[in-house]
């Protein structure tokens, strides 16, 4: 007997011309990254171009989203613009054009990352062991693969049955954790984008401890009976031996930046990835046919990225418009240092504020440009924002995390939020800990 289909909302096709327009970026930004004579602003030209072809794609939440940021993004080049702030195209238009390149080199990975899906006319197995494997399996995807991961276990968990109110939680749970200590998420780009002169591996000191806190938080909840019934929990049936091409990625993208830290992770990640996709694919396959996979993946796949290219874009409009804002007052800050107290500061607004439906990029755009006058330790301000976008989107209904639950699965985006607040306060209390243990033993700032 054949199984029934998933009950999902229904995905509007991809644009094949979105896709090339964004391939076309990406290669701008490996150029860009790699010749100072070609300007980022030519890449961030055909991520706008992407944009707007993309744009009915996208859901009502995301364009409501995205228009919101533009607005106030806009008013505030307008402040600066009557205080006589000068106002830099490229900035406006390209602020977080490194972010947008570095996730769609990343959602190439997908390609080297297909053995998950192996399992896909296989038994799911169901009881404790399935539980766990499942929470490490999405927990580790994600942190190579990024939302795909989310996408590739909910579609598999929801083939035979809706996906649970159970499973969504600890799929968004265990996904936001990567965030934590991973150079492939958005968040943690992010951070390295916003403080120059931070760290990787420094980060990690607090972000992977922190990740298996809450590894073993999830875990402990499941012996509790605090993640649902166990013993008729389906589990995803995850392969981590496909784990190992992405894993040497991130392997090589850590020993070259040591080698050579005028290169930055976020330039390694953009060019290392494709170079590494197209290696592997033509030794599977040959080279013909991997071009032609590549060719198709890029018109299918690419354009799913069009919920986070209108977010970063007018994030970074957003982001413009608050230093031409800043600039105007003359000084005048609501802090006059930055410590682990402040970082704290920072997460825990950020966590209030996501949970009423603003994104976390907002508040750690608004807090980049507040504490940059102020010259923090860049690592620990990287540490407050890597830890805010992870806890806060796991808060927020309207994170891109949540509304693919939501979307894609039916399960309410404001019942994950709710359901996740005892989860974020335990989390909120670790890294603030951590934090101000990098504060106390941790490498002073050159």
């Amino acid at each position: 007997m054949n199984e029934p289909e998933p009950v999902t909302t229904p995905v509007k096709p991809a644009n094949p011309f979105a896709g090339l327009l964004l391939a076309v970026m990406l290669a701008l930004s490996i150029g860009g990254a790699l010749f100072e004579s070609l300007p980022m602003i030519a890449a961030a030209s055909f991520a706008w171009l992407a944009l707007i072809v993309c744009w009915r794609r996208l859901s009502r939440q995301q364009q409501l989203q995205a228009l919101v940021l533009l607005v106030l993004g806009v008013m505030g080049l307008w402040w600066g613009v009557e205080h006589g702030v000068e106002i830099e195209l490229s900035r406006v238009l390209g602020q977080n054009q490194i972010i947008i390149s570095m996730m769609a080199s990343v959602t190439l990975l997908r390609l080297l990352s297909y053995a998950t899906d192996d399992a896909a006319g296989a038994t799911l197995p169901t009881g404790r062991m399935a539980y766990n494997r499942s929470v490490v399996g999405v927990h580790l995807f994600a942190a190579v693969i990024n939302v795909s991961s989310l996408v590739i276990m909910a579609d598999r968990l929801s083939r035979s049955s809706p996906l649970s109110k159970d499973q969504a939680l600890m799929l968004g749970r265990s996904f936001t954790m990567a965030v934590f200590y991973s150079p492939f998420i958005a968040g943690m780009a992010l951070a390295l984008a916003y403080t120059p002169g931070s760290s990787l591996s420094l980060i990690m000191l607090t972000g992977i401890p922190l990740a298996a806190f809450g590894l073993a938080m999830l875990y402990v909840m499941g012996r509790l009976g605090w993640a649902g019934d166990l013993q008729k929990f389906p589990g995803y049936p995850a392969q981590f031996e496909s784990l190992w091409l992405p894993g040497l990625l991130a392997v090589l993208v850590l020993l070259l930046h040591t080698l050579f830290p005028s290169l930055s992770v976020l330039v390694l990640v953009i060019m290392l990835a494709p170079i590494m996709v197209a290696t592997v694919l033509a030794v599977r396959q040959g080279p013909r046919a991997a071009l032609k996979t590549m060719l198709e993946f890029g018109k299918k796949r690419l354009p799913e990225m069009g919920g986070e290219l209108a977010l970063f874009l007018a994030a970074g409009v957003l982001g413009a418009g608050l230093i031409a804002v800043v600039t105007t007052l003359d000084g005048s800050l609501p802090f006059d240092q930055f410590t682990a107290t402040e970082a704290s500061l920072i997460l825990l607004a950020t966590a209030v504020v996501a949970f009423t439906g603003v994104h976390p990029v907002v508040m750690v755009t608004t807090a980049a440009t507040v504490m940059t006058p102020l010259h923090p330790d860049p690592n620990l301000l990287a540490m407050a924002f890597v830890t805010s976008w992870g806890i806060g989107c796991a808060l927020c209904p309207f994170s891109g995390t949540n509304l693919v639950l939501h979307g894609r699965y039916g399960v309410s985006s404001w019942f994950i939020a709710r359901n996740n607040i005892g989860f974020a306060a335990a989390m909120i209390t670790v890294a603030v800990i951590l934090m101000h243990l990098f504060e106390r033993f941790g490498p002073a700032v050159p």
